[in-house]
């Protein structure tokens, strides 16, 4: 894990990809800025990586050390920057340089012809002297240029695309260079696509105003790329051909699609096959993911069966006597086929007994002496789990273990040491992660799924509703709820809502709390008065601190807007600003920005391999989109000038640790008092409180659904009557395509044809 930092230029490149940036390069090292040099056995320091570097300049190169088995000390690369960017920089293009990064640019630029040397020696006393620059300003100016005078090269170049400076640098980071990025731009802008929070759309408005052809096949490319990525974060993983075809003379004008359809049929991205009778077009990487995870499951299915049980009966019989109740004949089945199959399915409502059905049979296992490992998608559920059936749970991430910064596990071809893996909250674990987790499962392994089908769809292809319609894993379906549940009015309420029904409540009920729990509050506004809801919904926030930790409080809104409000409001009550509190304001120069603080309730947003853990800054601990937690601390270094030069933190998230994180890392984390319904899906939290807006399209009852049954003991819904009603009548399913279900089927006819 030994990072070095070096002062070079490339010797000799001993390998060139033809198809990317990628190279294997030795280096002439003139400065050491940071680490030790390791040479391989020739003396030379080796790079290799995604990296654009042109012979003659001199950069500043960040490397990762890395021993390979078969070639020796090597150096993974991870950035670089010129020295010396102005050098070689023409006198026009630097003018348009300081027009992008300060307005006053274009003062400086009416005074002085060359007014390179000027920032380069930081001549603040000529500066000063045009007219409209102070001080100040000519500090800001000088600042400014030493700051962002790597990105020179790249303002310019990007700048006549239309992309802002903000753009260009986000594009130079994902690339790790300005020249790679530069060199990107002009062979192909469409490969920009990928980088996060960029995106098609964005790319192409650049392109089309540059003068790059609507039907130019590097937009055409990239148009079929967007459109199955889009269909996948929709949850379905392939479409027909002919659909295809008419949404691109659709969209596309004067798209030549025979021909695009040739590509595709030659490209090593995508599949064409028939099924149904119907021909269908997928990305191999979806179909590869969903074919892996039949002949995974199928594998497992038909695994020589090793359980036996030692007085199972008198088991299952003594946890009803300490319960006082006896389990339905639905929960026996259930129990039974979790314990004889080798992979099984129990799927149920909420208040139909999962967790109770569960618990018996790891008590059972248990009992036995075999080795259950019990996970989850998020932290929260997995720490559910752990309340529930009294075995650890573990968030997938975190039972798999990640094997390197690039998002490898650990036991993806070194099975886990255990006998049998519990996943609960399966409709909301995707494809790919579900087969990391299929593929890290020894023959023998047992493979228990949990899960609820009438939740929200997991974000990306989903697993659950495949498996259970192929009807080649044994499943179970719980209908009834159970008598504990009927006393519940956050479970009766929810299951009336999913249904389409709606229950007996109205406006009359407002602020009282309804069921023999007393558990479902309901506080309505007339639909003229939407903003009252956050006033609404921090007077209860503030209540039920009174009660309950923040950290089992959570508010859950339908959008990201709503968050925001909501999260600014609850903080100043949860953890106001005080002298023996640390802060941070992230993204400080926009209008964006936001204070995190000491002892904060926040959220990760973005999935970040290379988190370390607080303790040990040497050994990666990963924290994935959905992570919840409570900063510890926050701690703070100052320029000259009094501005933040650098910030470090650590942050205790749930189901994974204390994490160190610094400076932009901290972007991805935002104050967590309030998210949205999607990003909560998966955890059980004690207290919630639901804000569902009065006008907005995306209400639907799997999301209320879904909200409401995130409670485990007090619940508040915030809204109007109207709201609601409309909401309780709009259904947000809709028709998925995916092959895992034709999969199955498949390999399961092959293994009889082989039997």
């Amino acid at each position: 894990m030994a990072e070095i930092e070096i002062v070079g230029s490339i010797q000799r490149i001993r390998f060139a990809a033809n198809d990317s940036l990628f190279k294997i390069a030795t280096m002439r090292v003139s400065e050491v800025r940071e680490g030790n040099i390791v040479k391989n056995s020739f003396g030379d320091v080796v790079f290799k990586g995604e990296m654009s570097l042109i012979p003659q300049n001199e950069y500043i190169i960040r490397g990762e050390f890395i021993n390979d088995e078969k070639y020796g000390p090597q150096y993974q690369y991870i950035s670089s920057k010129r020295r010396d960017p102005i050098e070689g920089m023409s006198r026009e293009d630097f003018r348009q340089f300081l027009t992008d990064i300060s307005p006053k640019g274009v003062l400086v630029n009416a005074q002085f012809d060359d007014p390179r040397p000027i920032f380069q020696e930081h001549r603040v006393k000529e500066l000063m002297s045009i007219k409209g620059i102070g001080p100040v300003s000519a500090d800001k100016l000088i600042n400014a240029y030493e700051e962002q005078k790597d990105y020179s090269e790249a303002y310019v170049a990007f700048g006549k695309w239309g992309f802002n400076p903000n753009m260009t640098r986000k594009l130079v980071r994902h690339v790790h260079s300005v020249e790679g990025a530069i060199e990107m731009l002009n062979k192909d802008p469409y490969e920009f696509i990928d980088v996060p929070g960029v995106g098609f759309k964005t790319i192409d408005e650049k392109a089309l105003n540059f003068g790059i052809p609507s039907n130019d096949p590097r937009r055409v490319h990239a148009f079929v790329k967007d459109y199955f990525d889009k269909l996948a974060m929709d949850g379905s993983s392939w479409t027909k051909e002919i659909d295809l075809m008419k949404y691109l003379r659709q969209e596309v004008f004067d798209c030549d699609v025979e021909e695009t359809l040739q590509w595709i049929n030659d490209s090593d991205e995508f599949v064409i096959y028939e099924a149904d009778d119907v021909r269908r077009v997928a990305t191999k990487h979806l179909y590869n993911t969903e074919k892996s995870i039949a002949k995974n499951l199928l594998r497992l299915l038909h695994s020589k069966n090793k359980f036996e049980y030692k007085e199972r009966d008198k088991i299952i019989d003594r946890i009803q006597e300490e319960q006082g109740w006896k389990y339905s004949d639905e929960q026996t089945e259930a129990i039974n086929m979790m314990l004889d199959k080798n992979v099984s399915m129990l799927q149920g409502l909420a208040g139909t007994g999962k967790s109770t059905a569960l618990n018996a049979v790891i008590k059972v296992l248990q009992e036995n002496d075999y080795q259950v490992a019990t996970c989850a998608l998020s932290g929260k559920a997995a720490d559910n789990l752990t309340q529930l059936t009294g075995k650890r749970g573990q968030t997938i991430h975190r039972l798999l273990g990640i094997g390197d910064p690039f998002g490898g596990f650990e036991h993806e071809e070194n099975p886990l040491p255990v006998d049998v893996v519990i996943l609960d909250e399966v409709s909301m674990v995707n494809d790919s992660l579900f087969e990391a987790l299929v593929n890290a499962l020894g023959d023998g392994t047992k493979f228990i799924m949990v899960g609820d089908i009438a939740q929200l769809d997991s974000i990306g292809v989903g697993v659950m509703r495949d498996i259970i319609s192929s009807k080649i894993v044994p499943t179970v379906s719980l209908t009834k709820i159970h008598r504990q549940a009927q006393d519940s009015a956050i479970i009766t309420h929810s299951l009336q809502y999913r249904m389409g029904k709606m229950p007996k409540v109205s406006p009359k009920d407002s602020w009282t709390m309804l069921g023999n729990k007393n558990d479902l509050g309901y506080v309505f506004e007339d639909s003229a008065e939407e903003e009252k809801l956050n006033t609404d919904a921090y007077r209860i926030f503030a209540q039920a601190l009174n009660k309950y930790d923040v950290s089992d409080i959570q508010i859950l809104t339908q959008t990201v807007s709503g968050c925001t409000r909501i999260n600014d409001l609850a903080q100043t009550i949860a953890n106001p600003k005080s002298p023996t509190k640390n802060q941070y304001k992230v993204k400080a120069n926009s209008a964006d920005a936001y204070i995190l603080r000491e002892g904060d309730k926040v959220l990760n947003t973005s999935n970040n391999y290379r988190a370390t853990a607080a303790e040990n800054h040497q050994m990666y601990r990963p924290i994935f989109n959905g992570n919840t937690g409570i900063i510890e601390s926050i701690d703070l270094e100052f320029n000259s000038k009094g501005g933040v030069s650098h910030v470090e933190a650590v942050i205790d998230f749930d189901g994974v640790g204390k994490v160190f994180l610094r400076d932009k890392e901290l972007e991805t984390i935002q104050l967590g008092y309030a998210m949205t319904v999607h990003k909560s899906q998966g955890s059980t939290i004690p207290c919630v409180i639901v804000v569902l807006p009065f006008h907005y399209m995306l209400n639907n009852r799997e999301l209320l659904y879904t909200a409401l049954t995130r409670a485990s003991e007090l619940c508040f819904l915030l809204t109007s009557t109207k709201s609601l009603k409309s909401t309780v009548k709009k259904t947000g399913e809709t028709v998925h395509h995916s092959n895992l279900g034709l999969l199955l089927k498949r390999e399961e006819k092959q293994y009889d044809e082989r039997v």
